[in-house]
């Protein structure tokens, strides 16, 4: 088992552990791949362990990503607020 120091950073309203390259190619993950996190806190550990599925965000089709587009083009102002909301 490889040790290494990372260093956490801010997400948006939380938290993220970047994954160096070599372990992500390692388990195989890329974005949208999920991932089961365990807490022990008896010995202050978080472990990630891959499910080995992954959402391909590739295979999106064409059509819904210029859909999606369109809806926080035009709604943009009112997803705003809405983001403001939860704050």
């Amino acid at each position: 088992m490889e040790t290494m120091i990372q260093r956490i950073i801010k997400a948006g309203k939380g938290l993220a552990l970047p994954l160096p390259e070599n372990i992500t190619e390692a388990l195989q993950l890329k974005e949208g791949s999920e991932v089961t996190v365990s807490v022990d806190p008896e010995k202050n550990q978080i472990m990630i362990q891959s499910l080995g599925q992954s959402t391909d965000l590739g295979e999106i089709n064409l059509e819904f990503a210029e859909q999606v587009t369109t809806f926080i083009r035009d709604y943009k102002p009112a997803l705003d607020k809405l983001a403001k909301l939860e704050e």
